[in-house]
């Protein structure tokens, strides 16, 4: 199945703020449901120990993601490193992590911040050349990066795609705290649920294989720098995701 870059209503400026809150947040509560951020956890501890950094640098974290759940299980494992939230477009809103005031253009990240970069649920957004550029800057660099999505485009993960109004529903009860006008337009004028089944399934059509993947990378080879692609089977989840890992060598990183 070829690659779709279709526009996510999530990305569109004109899109009523409070919808945008409304959608992230179900998508901050779902997160909770999944083993992906133990999964992820996991993996980037060992990141973290193979380049001594304590320190990562989330990119497009948009309103927090997943990334608070991911440093409670980072902690399960012994590792509690700092963690700074970025975006091109900064979120300002009460966090037990530190926001970057500033914007952080993804493809070109200040010199200052320094640490294991993370995506999660991001590296679909950017079209083959700016994805190229965000892995160009962390091998340029010699930074270590990691992207992790839930997403695949599979037959079965666009399956799944069509149950998404039904977890809006069944997830919203859960999100603290949710307003009447949220409950409104997801129940009674269901706008919140359709517009999470149009940016899931656009998610699916957007995201890149793993061949896909490795070619983004096929320019950007080093003695002192590894790549790593491959994919997670996660429990419950019918559909395997796949993952991109670059790290400079002990000692590589300048």
């Amino acid at each position: 199945m070829r690659r779709y870059h279709f526009f996510e209503l999530l990305d569109q400026v004109w899109l009523w703020a409070k919808l945008r809150r409304w959608a992230t947040s179900y998508l901050a509560a779902s997160y909770r449901l999944t083993p992906f951020p133990a999964l992820w956890a996991g993996m980037l501890a060992q990141v973290l120990d193979k380049c001594g950094c304590d320190r990562i640098v989330d990119l497009g974290s948009g309103s927090g993601g997943p990334m608070d759940l991911v440093m409670s299980e980072l902690a399960k494992t012994g590792h509690r490193p700092k963690a700074t939230l970025t975006d091109l477009h900064p979120v300002r809103k009460a966090s037990r992590l530190e926001y970057w005031p500033t914007p952080v253009n993804a493809c070109k990240i200040p010199a200052e911040l320094r640490g294991v970069r993370t995506l999660f649920l991001t590296f679909h957004h950017f079209a083959p050349a700016m994805a190229r550029a965000v892995l160009l800057d962390a091998f340029e660099q010699r930074q270590p990066i990691c992207i992790f999505e839930a997403t695949s485009r599979t037959a079965s993960a666009i399956a799944v795609s069509f149950l998404i109004p039904v977890l809006v529903w069944f997830v919203t009860p859960s999100i603290r705290p949710v307003s009447p006008l949220q409950l409104l337009f997801t129940y009674v004028v269901p706008v919140v649920p359709l517009l999470a089944f149009w940016d899931g399934l656009v998610s699916q059509l957007r995201t890149y294989s793993k061949p896909e993947l490795e070619a983004l990378t096929a320019d950007f080879r080093s003695p002192d720098y590894n790549w790593e692609v491959g994919y997670i089977d996660a429990a419950r989840v019918p559909f395997r995701t796949c993952y991109l890992i670059g790290y400079a060598h002990p000692g590589g990183a300048r």
